[in-house]
């Protein structure tokens, strides 16, 4: 169920605010095979110079509520909020039609209305949209996963159920799902849901691997990150 993606720049929209650090991570899987970072490789080792050509021209969008600085955990003691990140873009101000978003999950009692809205006015304009962790339940407030199967950590898989129950949650690493999707342009909508974070570090390195090449990825991004997805484990827990 994999989209091709066309030879164009690749806009990313991370969903960070109040998340724990480790639900985002897997964006540098991606970082690893932008443009910027192959061809820095490359000036420093060129015999990494056979993959320049597959390089991809990516653009992140850091989406929080305000552009003021934000925090994630770890916490401080005392606090919720440690980790400090400046965004570069507001929810009333990010392209709705981006190529993937990833939505990490912070905790149910943050639910600000303009990420709300982004969701909703993104849903079918963005054909991939990926969730980690409780990201999942975040998007089900939404009603968009209503009739979808998906995971979530696992540890709240009973939560999300008593919450959302119009949503098929599974207890899986993660769940590839149709979703809806406008944009005319031939591509099918994708739905990635992941439970804990580690799971979508694996499950948004198995993305890469099937759209950008499995060589150019290994490389470039798992071997130097040293990420073994699928090795010890795959995408069922059993």
């Amino acid at each position: 169920m994999s989209v091709p993606i066309a030879a164009k720049k690749l806009r990313i929209g991370v969903m960070l605010e109040e998340v724990q650090l480790a639900d985002i991570v897997g964006i540098d899987i991606f970082g690893n095979i932008s443009e910027t970072y192959v061809s820095g490789v490359i000036s420093v080792d060129p015999k990494y110079s056979k993959y320049g050509p597959h390089a991809v021209d990516i653009e992140f969008f850091y989406i929080a509520t305000t552009l003021e600085t934000s925090f994630m955990t770890p916490p401080q003691a005392g606090q919720m909020g440690g980790f400090k990140f400046v965004p570069n873009m507001t929810y009333d101000d990010c392209p709705r039609d981006l190529d993937i978003v990833l939505t990490g999950g912070p905790m149910p009692t943050h639910r600000p209305p303009q990420a709300d809205k982004f969701m909703k006015e993104a849903w079918t304009k963005t054909p991939v949209w990926m969730t980690t962790c409780i990201g999942s339940i975040w998007l089900a407030s939404t009603g968009l996963l209503e009739g979808k199967t998906c995971t979530t950590n696992k540890e709240f898989l009973d939560m999300a159920k008593k919450m959302y129950p119009g949503t098929n949650w599974v207890r899986q690493r993660w769940v590839v799902e149709e979703k809806e999707y406008e944009g005319g342009d031939g591509r099918k909508g994708e739905l990635w849901t992941a439970g804990g974070a580690g799971t979508g570090i694996d499950m948004i390195a198995r993305y890469c691997l099937d759209n950008f090449g499995h060589e150019f990825v290994n490389t470039m991004s798992l071997e130097m990150l040293e990420l073994n997805p699928g090795g010890r484990y795959g995408q069922f827990y059993d």
